[in-house]
């Protein structure tokens, strides 16, 4: 169960460095960090996984603006650990990717080039 679980997750966070910066951009202007909320509500309108929107606003957010998103909706969730999942993944282990990052690594998608794939599950 753990390894289906684990292959979703990357998944979701494939599909978001791969839609979000574009649908971010599209809905809010192009910014190298955005609000939790506007991350969730694109998400949700778009059809995206919802299940791990907290790596999504790990990705995109401020550690400051992901801290008290989660303090406010009494959710435990730890910024580094899902940085360096998503760095370790897709960023050669870089948990301080940037947004230039995020979206190179979500165009090498959309050719077929990846920089780190998933375990090779697309």
């Amino acid at each position: 169960m753990q390894f289906i679980r684990k292959i979703k997750r990357n998944r979701a966070i494939k599909s978001y460095l791969r839609k979000l910066p574009r649908l971010l951009a599209k809905d809010y202007g192009k910014s190298k960090r955005y609000r939790p909320k506007q991350v969730r509500a694109t998400i949700e309108r778009n059809g995206l996984s919802v299940i791990y929107t907290c790596y999504a606003i790990a990705i995109f957010c401020s550690k400051k603006d992901f801290d008290q998103f989660h303090n406010e909706i009494g959710e435990a969730c730890d910024y580094g650990v899902m940085r360096g999942e998503v760095g370790n993944l897709h960023f050669y282990g870089n948990s301080n990717f940037s947004s230039n990052d995020v979206a190179s690594v979500g165009s090498d998608f959309g050719s077929g080039s990846h920089s780190m794939d998933a375990g090779g599950i697309d």
